[in-house]
């Protein structure tokens, strides 16, 4: 099979998977936002503790669960999104393969260990990137500009990827965007996004989830010392997904700040209530960033005085983002 290349595509360049993938297949139809924008788009703040065994400490992330951003995004603007999955490796590639030839990026779930970019590489099953070219032994992605921005990647390499098992696995999820002809204008979809953002953190699906995971994060960090079997490097490979991959540092909270500033251009009312969480945000973004510093530092003396005072800012920054969501619940 000659290389088939999508032409004309330009990938979206951002610092997150799944806002980066979902936003190249946006783009690839003629809509280009900003990150911060697809992702509150998207509903995409929230928070989520789990003790998994898999794990040589409590996985923590700060954001809805995988696809849930893309799904949320893409109804909030309007346009169709096409998701299947299988447990086919030939089925897979064949449809793979066919979408591509008919000139529509693919979005794509996977480990990122298998991504043979990864200087760093870990297991993570909720890593997305997008496709736009492929041939019969090679496949060309798009990542965050943290990991190059674009790839090619081997086959081989690409579905060991696909169809790895795990937390936050799915079954070789792919996804394709078009338009739709009742697309909604961007107020309407901001507004309606906020608010159902907000009534999600506050109602949190279960005790690890949003508000209520914070507050279990902050239980459980003077702990951690005791957890790990190697806590100079199982801390430290924490706080660096936290800061670095945003699985629950200041990212999101960064994110979710900007995109709030940036929806106060296109709403008429409320933009005070707006002002005031965004403001919040950002303050909990900070905080985000300082508790990460402090796990790295715990880790690398092998102190839990840094994990209590830890502790002590994760409850702070619970009642921060409840105080901002409730603001924003009534917009």
């Amino acid at each position: 099979m000659t290389s088939m290349l999508i032409p004309d595509f330009q990938p979206y360049k951002g610092a997150h998977c799944e806002t980066v993938a979902t936003g190249s297949l946006l783009k690839a139809i003629g809509i280009d936002l900003s990150e911060p924008m697809l992702f509150g788009l998207g509903e995409g703040l929230s928070f989520v503790f789990l003790n998994l065994a898999t794990l040589p400490l409590p996985f923590i992330g700060g954001r809805v669960q995988p696809f849930d951003l893309t799904t949320a995004l893409c109804q909030n603007l309007g346009v169709v999104c096409h998701a299947t999955e299988t447990s086919s490796r030939t089925k897979a590639w064949i449809n793979l393969e066919k979408t591509i030839h008919g000139r529509v990026p693919v979005g794509l779930q996977l480990d990122a260990y298998y991504l043979d970019y990864f200087s760093n590489p870990f297991h993570f099953a909720g890593h997305f990137v997008a496709v736009y070219g492929i041939d019969s032994d090679s496949v060309w992605v798009v990542d965050t500009t943290q990991q190059g921005t674009t790839h090619q990647v081997a086959r081989r390499r690409i579905e060991e990827a696909r169809f790895a098992r795990g937390p936050m696995a799915a079954r070789a999820r792919s996804w394709t965007i078009t338009r739709s002809d009742q697309m909604m204008d961007l107020p309407a979809a901001i507004r309606k996004a906020i608010r159902s953002n907000a009534a999600a953190y506050l109602t949190p699906a279960f005790k690890g989830a949003s508000h209520l995971g914070i507050r279990k994060l902050s239980t459980s960090l003077p702990k951690w010392l005791q957890i790990s079997r190697a806590p100079d490097q199982d801390l430290a490979q924490t706080a660096l997904l936290m800061e670095k991959a945003g699985t629950g540092g200041s990212l999101f909270r960064n994110f979710y700040r900007d995109f709030l500033i940036e929806s106060l251009g296109h709403l008429d009312q409320g933009k005070e209530l707006v002002d005031r969480a965004a403001e919040q945000f950002g303050a909990s973004a900070h905080n985000w960033a300082k508790v990460a510093e402090l796990i790295q530092v715990a880790g690398e003396e092998r102190k839990v005085e840094p994990l209590r005072e830890a502790s002590i800012i994760c409850k702070e920054i619970a009642e921060l983002e409840v105080a901002a969501m409730r603001l924003l619940a009534h917009l």
